[in-house]
């Protein structure tokens, strides 16, 4: 079997385990039952919404395309791979064990394979975006994208700042006390990871670095799914009164941006695609 087959059955399944999850879960049928606060499990169903519905789906259609050999293929994958590997981490050290019932410990090993999972095959999307360049965005898209995830990321940051510096001035919130470590690892994950890829990736389309096209297709994707999710749970927050209009007004516009703008970058790459794919076989023809 070629690499490329494995790749994509492996970002399939990783399509397949994420549906299954959100099923399984509080969601739908309730079997995986997570250890949090009545709070935190309505941050979780917004979430497991966009892993439903956007993130595992598109991981499928990524997979099938990376099977059959599709040059943007990796591209389309490094959205729902690097979505996975954040979403997985927080459902293994979210939970508090001690103090919540539950019993999500029980699908360590699904969300364990799903994270290894993750992580190789975006590993391997990225050594084949190296291999073979992926196609530039237009001028007016990279500028666009590049403000965005600049702008994004920047209120992020701000954000997550001021709600640390809010808790060591003012004490802890009565979020903070429900979920201490749910508090810490998200502001960890957003501000050590997220938060600078999204900055420099938006820098270098600015900039017009020569890297920048293929960090915008391997980020662009992920930012996206996150911000949806992010979208999603303050919708839900914002519907049974946990949150304010103007949250869920921020949020939501900037995950439309952004999900436009990425299917701008993907509807390109397929478009070049195509050409190339018909000028090959018109050279390859013996009318030719």
């Amino acid at each position: 079997m070629r690499r490329n087959e494995l790749a994509g059955m492996a970002t399939m399944g990783l399509g397949a385990a994420m549906i299954v999850n959100a099923l399984l879960g509080p969601l739908a049928f309730g079997v995986i039952r997570f250890r949090e606060s009545a709070a935190m499990e309505a941050q979780l169903l917004g979430g497991e919404l966009t892993s439903l519905f956007v993130a595992g789906p598109l991981a499928i259609v990524a997979g099938a395309l990376w099977y059959r050999g599709r040059v943007r293929a990796p591209a389309l994958a490094m959205g729902p791979l690097g979505y996975a590997l954040y979403m997985c981490i927080q459902y293994v050290l979210v939970p508090d064990y001690a103090r919540y019932p539950g019993n999500n410990e029980r699908w360590f090993p699904l969300y364990l394979l799903m994270i290894m999972t993750s992580w190789i095959m975006g590993r391997e999307a990225w050594r084949e975006m190296r291999a073979r360049q992926p196609i530039p965005p237009r001028r007016t898209t990279a500028t666009l994208l590049g403000a965005v995830l600049l702008g994004v990321n920047l209120l992020f940051a701000v954000a997550w700042w001021g709600s640390i510096v809010a808790m060591f001035v003012a004490g802890p919130s009565g979020e903070y006390r429900e979920h201490p470590t749910g508090f810490w690892l998200v502001r960890l994950m957003d501000l050590g990871f997220v938060v600078p890829l999204g900055i420099v990736t938006g820098l270098g389309l600015l900039r017009r670095k020569a890297w920048a096209p293929r960090m915008a297709y391997a980020f662009t994707g992920m930012q996206a799914l996150l911000a949806c999710a992010v979208a999603s749970m303050s919708v839900r927050m914002w519907l049974s009164g946990d949150s304010t209009p103007n949250v869920m007004f921020a949020i939501v516009p900037a995950a439309a941006a952004l999900v436009a703008l990425y299917g701008s970058l993907i509807a390109r790459a397929r478009s070049v695609e195509r050409r190339i794919s018909l000028i090959a076989r018109y050279a390859a023809s013996p009318m030719a």
